[in-house]
């Protein structure tokens, strides 16, 4: 037998070796290998030891507290370093409880079958938890057809990102049958695969996931938030058991079975009840988490718990000062401690409770403005009530802001959809694409998420089939045969702005203008600059395409993204360099809810026109102005001649002014030309609450909404659209 010390530090050497760290996020792993360095160093250890001990402590402390300028490589010295103290020890550790990343010679182990073999050579795992609690080294064998396994991998991915989707579907609608086989079809086919090719870990986790969603869809048992976390964890863990494949098949040699992760998850789906679904979370006490992993008595923490509400000190730091626990200890209970509050604190909230409270912090903020606009109230001079008013201000605002994020949700859903678009419209157009995403977590009106897919499947659509030449042209030209589309999102002087950009042939000027009068759009005597020329593909009916394909050329398309984007109240702009590719930006409101404008007066009147459209405010002089034979009214802004339009003519209103020289022009695009709206002064930017007109007055060209100002009047929100359309067609 040896001496006491000798076996207590042969089982302290064991527990080390036996010991199952899952990779870099495992904190409680880590926190555990830490207790035992303790307790191995407390029993005696020589030089070469101590050194290794201190070198793996490093090493784990700088991996927890997040210090580690490169975890990736720290985490393999960890391993090293694990395995040298265990070297020569009756208990090696196993390549379950530390992975090899060296190119060490593994031995594959032919995997014994323990599953019926069924018709068609689909194998159904019949496993129990005991046997999975058996299973605890990772086996490989050698890739003999890695073509095979490549293919896999490629439709694995694919039906991954087809269930992440599905899963928002089946968030939003638990009952539908469809969506639920929707999710349940490629966890089907990833199995039956992964059976084929013999990757136990992956058939597995698929087979039983599959058989979840099947009770589901039986209706053995609703689909709850429970299930729906499962299945999105086994995706996670599906995606890195196809990393880990793909490593594999580098070096010639994969992990088929045996992974620590996928025998814990398996566990947890075999105990898991759809019934009941999780239990309810509960936050524990940073005490009672040091007590549940044994660090510390119970008892030593109640006393401990009394002394340091006394002292003022919390109990983590009463533990550490009385020597009862190490720092780490504490670091990760509460790490532990922060991840069950935010479990614990998540609640789902009816969308139109979400609405409506929206709506009443809208008129909350009108109320308040309304208030301390009284003449009778801005009378007062109380120090007081000024102090007073500025904290409610302060508070309605972020009540405002706060109200508002709560209706925002990340762009990423609806960009990731791209990608298959992208994958698929490349294969048919026989043209290699990539397609790179940018800013997916800008957060964007949740009310717009659903409008904004059509017009970015349309724009891409066109990119692909327009824009992005085929491979042999591309090289002919100097560019890489592979064409890039690039899609970004980001939040930019209150708007969403979102850009497509693709490094294809780019718009073609002459093509575009001779296909318009082809079409009648134009004559061929209007001389119309490049910008305007771009703006012809907004037109109905417009396609330069010369014949119909399964991609586009219908005709169909940029003036439907037109349309989306203007009743969302936004713009969308096109820039083009010939044989560098085209960019289309697309400027949408942050939220549905509230519009960023500019108030302005004409005559009694105040209206609201959207900074959107708004490019800047001018006082042209007297010479600026002039009138041009079958143009009418026109100001000269810095050369370029613009048409003059008096908003007191079309809202028929009296103005104060009539002279442009005397008021003041706000310059607005639309259709890539500039006007010059007639006001007579601006009273200033403001956000405001918009407001429907009602049924009767919904249809009022040039007027999109009304908004309730501070002094509780009514100011109208201009439609730039409308204004132009209604000029246009009134000076024909």
């Amino acid at each position: 037998m040896g001496s006491p010390d000798k076996q207590s530090k042969q089982d302290l050497l064991d527990r080390l070796a036996t010991s199952v760290i899952a990779g870099v996020d495992d904190l409680m792993g880590m926190g555990e290998c830490l207790n035992v360095l303790d307790e191995l160093e407390s029993v005696g250890v020589d030089d070469k030891e101590k050194a290794e001990i201190d070198k793996l402590r490093k090493l784990l402390n700088r991996l927890i507290l997040e210090e580690s300028p490169d975890p990736d490589r720290d985490w393999q010295e960890v391993q090293q370093a694990i395995r040298n103290l265990c070297e020569g020890t009756a208990t090696m550790p196993t390549e379950s409880e530390i992975p090899l990343d060296s190119d060490e010679q593994k031995q594959p182990v032919e995997e014994t079958p323990s599953a019926d073999e069924q018709p068609g050579g689909e194998v159904v795992a019949e496993s129990s938890v005991e046997e999975d609690e058996a299973v605890q080294e990772p086996e490989y064998m050698p890739v003999e057809d890695p073509e095979l396994f490549k293919d896999f991998l490629d439709e694995a991915r694919e039906h991954l990102g087809s269930i992440e989707l599905n899963m928002i579907s089946l968030e939003q609608n638990p009952e539908d049958k469809e969506v639920i086989n929707a999710v349940f079809r490629p966890f089907h086919s990833i199995k039956g695969v992964a059976g084929f090719l013999n990757l136990t870990d992956i058939h597995e986790l698929s087979h039983d996931v599959e058989n979840l969603l099947d009770g589901a869809r039986s209706g053995e048992f609703p689909v709850t938030e429970a299930i729906i976390d499962i299945v999105l964890q086994a995706v996670d863990i599906l995606k890195e058991q196809l990393d880990l494949l793909e490593d594999g098949l580098s070096k010639g040699e994969i992990q088929y079975k045996g992974d620590p992760r996928v025998r814990q998850f398996l566990k947890y789906i075999r105990n898991f009840d759809p019934t009941k679904g999780h239990p309810p979370v509960t936050v524990p006490k940073v005490g009672e988490i040091l007590v549940e992993k044994g660090i510390v008595e119970e008892d030593h923490v109640d006393k401990a718990a009394e002394e340091a509400k006394k002292e003022g000190l919390k109990i983590g730091e009463k533990l550490v000062k009385e020597g009862a626990v190490q720092p780490q200890d504490v670091t990760l209970a509460i790490r532990e401690q922060k991840k069950l509050k935010e479990t614990a604190t998540s609640i789902r909230v009816d969308t139109q409770k979400l609405d409506n409270l929206v709506d009443m912090i809208g008129e909350l903020v009108i109320a308040q403005s309304m208030v301390l606009q009284n003449p009778e109230v801005q009378k007062i001079r109380d120090q007081k009530f000024q102090k007073d008013i500025v904290q409610l201000r302060r508070i309605t605002g972020e009540l405002q802001r706060i109200s508002t994020s709560l209706r925002m949700v990340p762009i990423k859903s609806t960009f990731q959809k791209m990608i298959r678009l992208v994958r698929d419209l490349s294969r048919k157009s026989g043209k290699e694409v990539v397609l790179k995403m940018y800013g997916e977590e800008t957060e964007i009106d949740r009310n717009m998420v659903d409008q904004i897919y059509e017009p970015l499947v349309h724009m891409i659509r066109n990119a692909v089939d327009h824009g992005i030449e085929p491979p042999e042209e591309r090289v002919k030209a100097g560019k890489p045969p592979q064409g890039t589309i690039v899609l970004s999102a980001e939040q930019k002087s209150g708007n969403i702005v979102i850009d497509i950009r693709d490094d294809g042939r780019g718009l073609n000027a002459e093509k575009i203008r001779q296909k318009a009068i082809e079409r009648g759009l134009i004559t061929p005597d209007e001389e119309l600059d490049e910008r305007t020329i771009y703006e012809l593909i907004f037109r109905p009916g417009f396609s330069t395409k010369e014949e119909v394909t399964d991609v586009s050329g219908r005709g169909v398309g940029m003036d439907v993204v037109k349309k989306c984007v203007e009743e969302l109240r936004g713009k969308i702009e096109v820039e083009s360099t010939p044989g560098q590719g085209s960019h289309f930006q697309l400027k949408l409101p942050l939220t549905m809810a509230i519009i960023d404008g500019m108030i302005i007066r004409v005559g009694e009147e105040r209206y609201v026109v959207p900074t959107v459209s708004l490019k800047e405010s001018v006082r042209p002089a007297e010479e600026d102005y002039c009138t041009v034979q079958g143009r009418g009214e026109m100001i000269n802004v810095r050369g370029s001649l613009m048409p003059l339009v008096r908003l007191h003519e079309l809202f028929d209103v009296k103005p104060k002014y009539t002279n442009p020289w005397d008021a003041l022009l706000l310059v607005v695009s639309e259709d890539g030309r500039n006007y010059c709206l007639l006001a007579d002064e601006i009273i200033g930017r403001q956000e405001v609450v918009i407001k429907s007109l009602g049924s009767l007055m919904k249809n009022v060209q040039g007027i999109s909404g009304g908004a309730i100002l501070g002094d509780g009047k009514v100011a109208l929100i201009i439609d730039v659209k409308g204004i132009v359309n209604f000029f246009e067609g009134k000076n024909k």
